[in-house]
């Protein structure tokens, strides 16, 4: 018992510091638990538990489990264990995912589609926690998947990105929480096995057979052989003042004075707002959907268009502004940056363009009229 004491003190510290590091968890929150019955998932809901009663935490925990259809396994242990925390329990029935998956099994593989099977857990999340009146839910990601993503994102993806510990969707108005997220996933290994917590069996035909799985034996490898890779890399992650990539200069041409670039800073944004004048403006900069790419000629700001990427991977455009006077060549460079930074996170695609100023631009760039928008179909990626 000293041991699994020991263990909870250490990760009570790391939920404390994810904590107050990323301002996770406020005193009267109500917060949902997404409880999938693994070893993560059982350990930050056991963790909270015990949180709730430290000073200025008094929220209030319930814990849902989303049931999709998968064959089925006996829940009925981690439903006792969860009553006996004192803890709500919500079942939550979306049986008619394991069906859609299903349909688009792999046929070479035979395995189902892990992409889609992400998108439509996390829309059925915020369906439930909108429909329940929670506002805040809280995953059981930890550091180790956060690395993981990063590198699949790498390899797969084209792009350097991993979620978040703290995320609001603006659309559905919940906030994402990862209280685990300073914590390695060993260490919630050790302690659900100290602890005794009631596993449930993992009934996905995809188990141990995916891309993360591949992903995770190659860190494991690469931790071997470099002691140091998972602190420097945990470390990177927030490390803002090493970061250094091409992103700064692409688009970039200094012979001709014209630079575009995707709007990464505060000074990017008020250039934004210096062309956008009364239509778009800093203030409906979110960092999360939205994204812009700013066009500058000699320095000064000429023209900026504003999107939203969707989890289908299409792309809206909702804002394209400019100047008076900008060369129509400027503007293609803009729109041609544009999407080849697109085409190397993801092809096919496609764009709409949504609005009415500027759109004889787009009509000359390749995007044709279909009823109300102008739209075009990204079919081939950057090759490097």
């Amino acid at each position: 018992m000293d041991n699994s004491n020991q263990l909870r003190k250490r990760l009570l510290a790391a939920l404390r510091k994810a904590d107050y590091d990323y301002g996770l968890i406020s005193d009267g929150d109500r917060i949902l638990v997404g409880l999938s019955g693994g070893k993560d998932s059982l350990a930050l809901l056991d963790l909270l538990s015990v949180y709730r009663k430290f000073p200025g935490k008094n929220f209030a925990l319930t814990a849902i489990h989303l049931d999709f259809g998968f064959p089925a396994v006996d829940f009925s242990p981690v439903e006792e264990y969860v009553h006996a925390l004192g803890i709500d329990y919500i079942p939550y029935e979306a049986k008619e995912v394991y069906g859609i998956l299903d349909e688009n099994r792999n046929p070479k593989t035979g395995l189902l589609p892990c992409s889609i099977c992400s998108r439509m857990r996390k829309a059925i999340v915020n369906k439930a926690a909108n429909r329940l009146g929670f506002s805040k839910v809280a995953f059981a990601h930890h550091m180790d998947d956060a690395i993981e993503t990063l590198f699949l994102n790498m390899a797969y993806g084209g792009r350097i990105a991993t979620f978040e510990p703290k995320m609001f969707l603006e659309n559905a108005k919940i906030e994402f929480i990862r209280p685990l997220i300073y914590v390695r996933e060993q260490q919630i290994s050790r302690y659900v096995k100290a602890m005794g917590l009631p596993i449930a069996k993992n009934s996905c035909g995809n188990d141990k057979k995916t891309q993360r799985e591949f992903m995770k034996a190659f860190l494991s490898s690469l931790y071997g052989k470099i002691p140091d890779a998972h602190n420097n890399f945990a470390s990177m992650l927030s490390n803002s003042d090493s970061f250094q990539l091409f992103f700064e200069r692409f688009g970039a041409h200094p012979a001709s004075g014209i630079e575009v670039k995707r709007c990464v800073t505060a000074k990017d944004m008020l250039d934004v707002a210096k062309v956008g004048k009364k239509t778009d403006t800093p203030d409906d900069f979110d960092g999360g959907q939205a994204i812009y790419y700013l066009l500058r000629c000699q320095g000064e700001p000429k023209a900026y268009l504003k999107a939203w990427e969707k989890e289908d991977f299409s792309v809206s455009i909702r804002y394209f502004e400019k100047v008076e006077d900008v060369p129509e060549k400027s503007l293609f460079h803009l729109l041609d940056v544009f999407e080849k930074n697109l085409s190397m996170r993801h092809v096919p695609r496609e764009i709409s363009y949504l609005g009415e100023r500027n759109a004889d631009v787009f009509a000359s760039f390749g995007y044709h009229r279909d009823g109300d928008k102008l739209v075009k179909t990204i079919t081939k990626a950057l090759k490097i």
